[in-house]
């Protein structure tokens, strides 16, 4: 056995014997009162909502149900242009098919990659929302993830019974979110800084979310 590796086994030997005669301790896990950063009651949470929603740069639309369609048909008249395809991906049915009868269009979730490519606007419905930082959870499960990751515009359609108050609870509340193959938090349109440190905005996804929440 070399010199080398005489010391070697020398230094594990201290460092076993040292890390055996340690006690283990175990810390108690930090109960949610800790971690938790919002703990307003949920008749505030869409207010606090649309105002980190809008202070990350994203636009919000307040509406009530029956508002819901002439607020998406203003939003697409507003961002689209009279040819511009739109993308529909809803795990609400009859949600989608407003949408899509709003939209003039209607594309098949998962037939055409290069025709999701070409869209100009994606709606969706999410999973939840969170009001801790005006983020959008939307998942793969009854979706195609393309609805809000190419268009450069992103409408999302939240109701103010899907807001969650922080992360804490997401993780607690949304399994069915946390399952899905792809699951993202969208908190503000897309952008980067890495060249020359110069914020870009609409890199790497939409550079605009609306988002129309219904309370």
């Amino acid at each position: 056995m070399t010199t080398r590796q005489s010391a070697v086994d020398a230094l594990l030997a201290r460092v076993r014997a040292a890390v055996r005669a340690q006690p283990v301790t175990v810390r108690e896990v930090p109960s949610h009162a800790v971690v938790r950063r919002v703990t307003c009651d949920t008749a505030n949470l869409a207010d606090l909502f649309a105002t980190k929603a809008a202070a990350v740069g994203m636009r919000v639309t307040r509406v009530d149900e029956a508002g819901l369609d002439a607020a998406v048909t203003t939003l697409l008249a507003t961002h689209a242009q009279a040819d511009a395809k739109v993308v529909v991906a809803m795990r609400d049915a009859n949600l989608a098919a407003r949408a899509s009868a709003i939209a003039g269009t209607r594309l098949a979730a998962n037939d055409n990659d290069d025709l999701l490519f070409d869209c100009f606007v994606g709606i969706t419905d999410v999973d939840c929302a969170i009001a801790e930082s005006g983020s959008l959870v939307v998942s793969t499960n009854g979706r195609i993830r393309n609805a809000w990751v190419t268009p450069p515009i992103h409408v999302a359609i939240v109701r103010a019974a899907q807001i969650l108050p922080d992360l804490v609870d997401l993780f607690e509340s949304a399994t069915d979110a946390l399952d899905a193959a792809s699951t993202t938090i969208i908190t503000g349109p897309s952008k980067t800084a890495d060249i020359e440190g110069v914020l870009v905005t609409g890199v790497h996804g939409p550079a605009a979310v609306e988002i129309v929440l219904v309370s």
